[in-house]
């Protein structure tokens, strides 16, 4: 039997090798910050680990010159218009004997007299002032040497708001990155990255409209009745070929149990032809609950139990709606991640059956308003999740407040200093 060579693993943002493919294959997946540390950084260097699509060596922070503020835009949007990754700081790349880089590590030197608080400031600055459109938060992380100097990793999650082009100094350039690092866009891929970016939304808000109207059919995975409904959706921008082996491997009863179900307890579990679908058994079809999940690693949760009418005042508390509906998509991330989803995802709450209904502070709160929703399907615009470890509260809130807009009030009283609060009882 022939020898297999060692096969280079890309590990989210950092990378190792792997000895044995088999056991691992072609597998794409995200390593916690808390994880990276000096002993991770050595092994970087020992391995002989190389830059690519995810990961760059610097062996100093960005100076304040002209050129070094646009070399390290480019380095950001890079990262950002790819797939996102990793640059580290405070690390010397190995020169080949012409003087050519390898892209290797050749000695990790840490960062003298590293501010932080300071770097990240001018940083966080350079980015927000120099990129449009805005970029998500990049992330922070010092690593530690014992008595050597700190290096420090900063974090690019990958950008789902078109591509980003660099601004500052009217530059107008866009950047990408494949395993041989960044690169210019010329106008052809300038353009063909917009029209993909314009096709994946619309295909994905399309897959929603459809599904949605699919379950008021009553054309749903698990059997469904007549009556008020809410649907989840969380749908993935980009599909990734890794998700649906990883959800395969495990067994069934691990899949139906981690899978959220809104406002009920999971009965039974199995695959069909979207994916797999776990749900409960209710007599009263009207009440059923499902979470379906589709090849890609997206779900749609339907519940007929988290809405319920309280008819002498005519109307529903949003607030037990809030906070099952916090819970299941925090389950649904921690599922994602395992399974290896990629961000971005379009998140995106319908509730039908609501026509005529107001929307009702509190059982003890009597100051009602007189509006109620005038349709009766309430389905606010989409938002979306671009980082899988983001709050769910903080995510949802535009979500709530648009449905509270619906009933005559200026957004959810549940939320305080941008976190959601249970109300008194």
């Amino acid at each position: 039997m022939l020898a297999r060579a060692p096969v280079l693993v890309q590990a989210g943002a950092l990378v190792r090798i792997v000895a044995n493919p088999g056991t691992i294959g072609r597998m794409i997946f995200s390593l916690p910050l808390d994880q990276v540390n000096a002993d991770r950084l050595e092994a970087l260097k020992t391995d002989g680990i190389r830059e690519g699509r995810h990961l760059e060596y610097k062996e100093t922070l960005p100076g304040t010159s002209e050129d070094e503020k646009k070399e390290f835009l480019a380095d950001v949007t890079s990262f950002a218009n790819a797939a996102g990754g990793d640059l580290i700081y405070g690390v010397k790349g190995r020169r080949d004997s012409a003087g050519i880089p390898t892209g290797e590590i050749e000695a990790i030197v840490g960062l003298p007299n590293l501010n932080l608080d300071a770097e990240q400031l001018r940083l966080e600055n350079m980015v927000r002032d120099g990129v449009a459109p805005r970029m998500s938060p990049l992330t922070f992380h010092p690593i530690p040497s014992g008595t050597a100097l700190s290096c420090l990793l900063v974090r690019i999650p990958r950008g789902w708001a078109g591509l980003h082009m660099i601004t500052y100094k009217n530059w107008s350039r866009f950047y990408s990155r494949n395993s041989g690092g960044k690169y210019q866009l010329d106008v052809h891929e300038i353009r063909a990255a917009f029209l993909a970016a314009e096709t994946a939304y619309d295909r994905l808000r399309r897959l929603r409209i459809e599904r949605v109207a699919r379950a008021l059919a009553l054309e749903t995975p698990a059997p469904t009745g007549e009556g008020p409904k809410l649907m989840l959706h969380a749908l993935p921008i980009n599909a990734s070929a890794e998700v649906w082996p990883r959800v395969h491997a495990m067994q069934e009863s691990e899949i139906g149990t981690k899978l959220p179900i809104i406002a009920g307890t999971v009965s039974t579990w199995r695959y069909n032809l979207d994916g797999f679908v776990a749900h409960t058994q209710r007599d009263d079809k009207s009440r059923q609950c499902y979470t379906q999940l589709f090849r890609d690693g997206g779900i749609e949760a339907l519940s007929g139990g988290a809405l319920a009418k309280h008819e002498e005042r005519g109307g529903f508390y949003p607030w037990g709606m809030e906070q099952r509906v916090i819970g299941g998509l925090g389950q649904y991330q921690r599922f994602a991640e395992s399974i290896g989803v990629i961000p971005p995802l379009l998140l995106g709450l319908t509730l039908s059956g609501v026509k005529g209904w107001k929307v009702l502070r509190g059982p003890y709160d009597f100051n009602d308003s007189d509006a109620v929703f005038d349709r009766d399907v309430v389905s606010p615009p989409e938002v979306m999740l671009s980082e899988l470890a983001a709050p769910a509260d903080v995510v949802l809130g535009p979500i709530f407040d648009l449905i509270w807009n619906g009933g005559g009030w200026p957004g959810s009283p549940n939320y305080r200093d941008g976190r959601w609060v249970k109300p008194p009882s």
